[in-house]
């Protein structure tokens, strides 16, 4: 094994790392460690610089134009700061942290794409399939108990949110609701494509997919979460596309009898033991909107939204990390939204109409780029996870609160790079076929030992 191999698998374990800390970090902040959650929050930040070290150093990542001109905002970005704090006398910690949100994860994903092979993706997906079991069961246990009980709280009393009377919604390991979201979204995902490829990769054996299936969908049940319906929607209309622009008729044939298969499934358990919380949900679904409108406009609000901010927005803006939680704390004292929702918005009113006009067209480009690859990678190579992971995280590369909220930034800027890393084809085992799966869980020791015969050479054994 080379030393570059070795680097990229250290790359490897390390990002499987920031990927589970996003995930379980929350329970550490909100249940043992309250007192230090604020220093718990930035704990994976040492583990993305040692990653950029060892890519630096192994020369991995390759030139993508993509890449190119995100460092170029990124450094823009930094002589503003400076004018920043002499123009709004704003806490120079606020513009660091805001810093950080816009650009310190965004090369991460190119790192994820030069250095993940597709055995590593079907990894991490066999795996979070695999912790969605006790985590579903955790989910049931929020739902089931009051929002005063222990399960519930997190480090202030503010952290709870009601579907409806009595009834939470679920935070799983998060602090607050917008991971579980993420969290539940992710999981759809990653059952779409286990399912679909089921026989070609054999990501789990079947009685285990069953199971995760059922876990999965408790999990979207439970969040109570508007949202993570619409990006289940999302996922499966992306599916779709992806489906349609394959070669292989089967695989069309598969995947649409899949995608109904999985909302009958979903239909049964929400009129069965899950009942109560659907009942739930579609009570606060009529009370949004009755309070905040019809939620395709509020879907689409963003794109429009932000145009209002360009012509009363200074010209170098109020700040960046003003208008997110983390930032509004270190300027105030106290974690609020400021000024705008949207990120769009914040994009405007942080960096001004000039600079927050640039980031918004890089995001757009990015996303047009990174769907365009997609639809490659299933028109050429009949695969469709590219598709599938696209359609989770695409909404949010486009408009979601990646510069303002922690979780969602990590997701995004992991999953980009997941997708980009799933659709390009480099693996050296792209043609071999799966001959046998383990029946077991395995989820923190290696990868499953399975035999694959390549079609082109001598079996080969992956470790």
């Amino acid at each position: 094994m080379n030393k570059q191999e070795i680097a990229r698998k250290s790359i490897v374990k390390y990002v499987l790392i920031i990927y589970w800390m996003l995930i379980f970090e929350g329970a550490f902040r909100k249940w043992f460690f309250p007192e230090y959650h604020q220093i718990i929050f930035f704990l994976r930040d040492p583990i993305v610089l040692l990653v950029y070290i060892i890519t630096l150093r192994n020369r991995i990542v390759k030139r993508d134009a993509l890449l190119t001109a995100g460092i170029i905002i990124s450094l823009v970005f930094i002589p503003l700061i400076f004018l920043q704090v002499l123009i709004t006398k704003i806490n120079i910690l606020t513009l660091i942290y805001g810093w950080r949100m816009y650009f310190f994860y965004l090369p991460l994903a190119f790192v994820i794409k030069d250095t993940f092979h597709h055995e590593d993706i079907y990894k991490l997906i066999r795996q979070t399939l695999y912790v969605s079991i006790p985590l579903s069961v955790l989910a049931y246990i929020q739902f089931i108990s009051p929002p005063t009980s222990f399960i519930n709280q997190g480090y202030s009393s503010f952290e709870v949110f009601t579907v409806t009377v009595g009834i939470v919604r679920t935070t799983g390991t998060f602090t607050f609701t917008s991971g579980q979201t993420m969290y539940a979204a992710s999981l759809m995902a990653m059952l779409v494509f286990a399912w679909l490829y089921r026989k070609r990769y054999s990501l789990l054996s079947l009685p285990w997919l069953m199971v995760t299936t059922g876990t999965a969908m408790t999990t979207l049940l439970l969040t109570g979460s508007r949202t993570a319906f619409f990006m289940t929607g999302i996922i499966i209309v992306a599916t779709f596309i992806g489906l349609m622009f394959t070669n292989e008729t089967k695989l069309k044939a598969n995947g649409t009898f899949l995608l109904i298969f999985l909302i009958l499934v979903g239909i049964l358990m929400s009129l069965g033991p899950l009942k109560k919380s659907i009942d739930a949900i579609g009570s606060r679904f009529e009370a949004s909107q009755v309070s905040e409108g019809n939620p395709i406009f509020r879907a689409i609000a963003p794109f429009i939204v932000f145009t209002s901010h360009i012509t009363t927005t200074p010209l170098l803006g109020h700040g960046l990390g003003l208008t997110s939680g983390g930032g509004s704390t270190l300027a105030t004292g106290k974690a609020s939204w400021l000024l705008a929702e949207d990120d769009w918005s914040r994009n405007i009113v942080e960096a001004g109409p000039g600079f927050g006009i640039l980031y918004i067209f890089y995001r757009m480009v990015f996303t047009v780029i990174l769907a365009r690859r997609c639809i490659n990678a299933a028109a050429k190579d009949n695969n469709v996870l590219p598709m599938i992971l696209f359609g989770f995280i695409g909404y949010y590369l486009l408009a979601g609160q990646i510069a303002s909220v922690g979780v969602f930034q990590g997701y995004t800027w992991i999953f980009v790079g997941l997708v980009m890393a799933a659709a390009t084809k480099k693996q050296h085992n792209e043609t071999a076929q799966p001959i046998s799966v383990p029946s077991y869980p395995n989820i923190i020791g290696s990868d499953h030992m399975v035999i694959y015969k390549d079609t082109q050479s001598n079996p080969i054994t992956l470790g």
